[in-house]
This record gives structure tokens, sequence and C-alpha cells, in this order.
């Protein structure tokens, strides 16, 4: 597959390239602590999803792949039978103990990143274990990919870890049923595409890859889960993964860039927001934003 289809770079990134995406991640994430560091009890979800929309335009974001998500509580464990609309921001009050999961995928000049940032407001001592337990993922999915293993096998294998943890693989209720999904970049042109604050070009684009994968028309989807169209080596480029659990009223994951070119893995960035959580949790310290 060529690295660039269209307007779209899937693979092949330079190094300037690669220093970008982590720039841009780097960005993101430093928004979403920002934005989680003023919340107050009785905030809601619409006002802080406000709130992060926000800042992502003054930091120069026109567009997104998806809108900030925000989450409180028992939605963050996205209970029952979840469905695309149920991510968009309620009015549910942010509460004493609540779970937190922030989401959100700018496009800053052409390049596509997802940050999840999760914490609680106050002490939830099942938020905190879940966090620990969540941090395995971040070795074991690198190890399968450098270990050849295919993408379906490391998505299976992920959800049969959670269950056994006592647990709910709930990245599997996102569109896609994703444990993860490319980062790409966008080529500049003159007039953006946007619908409703999405970017058009790069949500049509994910549509139509998946859906030619998925009928065989093309083999490489944009889309890392548990599907036929999974079913393959894992493929050059770099790969936003959020393995994302739940259990009764708490949810907690994590989401960032993993890099993989000529086959071999390896994290964009060496401590994002959540390896800092893990070494704090492990010093009993708390781990909320800073």
């Amino acid at each position: 597959m060529r690295s660039r289809t269209l307007f779209i770079k899937v693979k092949d990134f330079s190094a300037a390239e690669l220093d970008q995406f982590r720039s841009y991640q780097r960005r993101s994430f430093a928004i979403l602590e920002k934005v989680a560091a003023t919340l107050q009890a009785g905030q809601t979800e619409k006002e802080i999803a406000r709130a992060l929309v926000l800042r992502y335009r003054e930091a120069g974001v026109a567009s997104f792949f998806h809108l900030p998500v925000v989450l409180f509580g028992a939605r963050t464990a996205l209970p029952g039978d979840w469905s695309l609309n149920k991510f968009f921001p309620r009015s549910k009050s942010l509460q004493d103990g609540d779970s937190i999961i922030f989401d959100a995928a700018p496009l800053f000049d052409g390049y596509l990143v997802d940050t999840s940032f999760s914490f609680c407001f106050g002490e939830n001592p099942v938020h905190r274990k879940m966090m620990t337990d969540l941090a395995q993922f971040r070795s074991s999915i690198l190890a399968a990919v450098n270990g050849g293993q295919g993408f379906k096998f490391i998505a299976d294998t992920v959800a049969a870890d959670l269950l056994a943890m006592g647990y709910l693989p709930v990245h599997t209720k996102h569109p896609g049923e994703v444990l993860g999904h490319r980062a790409i970049k966008i080529t500049k042109l003159p007039v953006a595409w946007r619908l409703q604050g999405f970017d058009a070009l790069s949500v049509g684009w994910f549509g139509l890859k998946n859906k030619l994968a998925e009928i065989r028309l093309n083999r490489e989807s944009p889309l890392w889960n548990s599907s036929k169209a999974s079913d393959h080596p894992p493929h050059d480029g770099l790969w936003l993964v959020e393995p994302h659990a739940g259990k009764g009223d708490t949810g907690a994951k994590w989401e960032e860039i993993l890099v993989i070119q000529n086959g071999h893995a390896n994290w964009l960035d060496k401590e994002p927001p959540h390896v800092r959580q893990w070494a704090m949790i492990a010093a009993q310290q708390d781990y909320g934003p800073v």
C-alpha cells in the first residue's frame, strides 16, 4: 500500500513528521490536564466539553476527528447498550468520588492525534486499581506486535485478559469496536470540509477504507479490532491504542500513539500522562492532573 492515499498519509513518516506528531500529542494531553485541574463539584459534562473545545480552538484546532468526550461517574464504564450518541456530553454533574474520562481527537495542522486522560474526582479505590491493572497492556501490546502477533489476535488477547481481571473490555463499545485506529496526516487544502465540528475528510476516509477492508477490496483497514479485517500482521504506520476497562460504576482507559515501522513497534513518547500516573499510584500518591 502506498503511504499516501489521495490527501491522507498513513505511514513512512519522516523523523520531522514523527516529531510533529509527538509535539501535538503532548499539546493535546496538556490541554486535557489543564481543564481537568479546574474541575469543581457540580459542573456538568456539557460545561467541561465546551471548555475543552475552547482550549483547543485557542491552540489552533479548527476541526476534530471526534469532538472532546467528557464522561463522569458510571458513564465512564459505558453501561448497557451503549451507542454513538451516548458519547456526547450530558447535563450530568460531577460528584465526589466520580471516575472521569476526557478523550479528544484534534487535528493540528493536519496531524490527527487522539488522547485520553482518566482520573477521579476525589478518592476512588476501584479506579485506582483499574488504572494500575491497565498499565500492563502498554508493555504486552508492544511485545505482541514485536513478536509478530496479528492485530486480531492482540485485540482478542487484551479483551480476554480484561475479562480475566474481572473487567469488561468496553473499548469494544467504541465506534468500530476498536482497540486502536490509525493516526494520519491530512494534506492542507484551501477549503476544510467540516460537519458539526468533525473533519469530514478524515471521518469519511476511515469509513470508506474500513468498508473496503470488510468486503476484501482493500487489505488495510484503518481500524484495529477483533474483526476479520484485522486478521493480519501489524501494518506499518501510527496506531492510536486505547484499552478501556469498565466495572460497575467505574471506567478507565489510556490512549497514545504506537509507531510501527518495518514491523517493529515503539511508543512515540516515553512518558505520557498515564505513565506518570502509574508511577504516582505505585508511590501511593494522588494521580490526578498536575
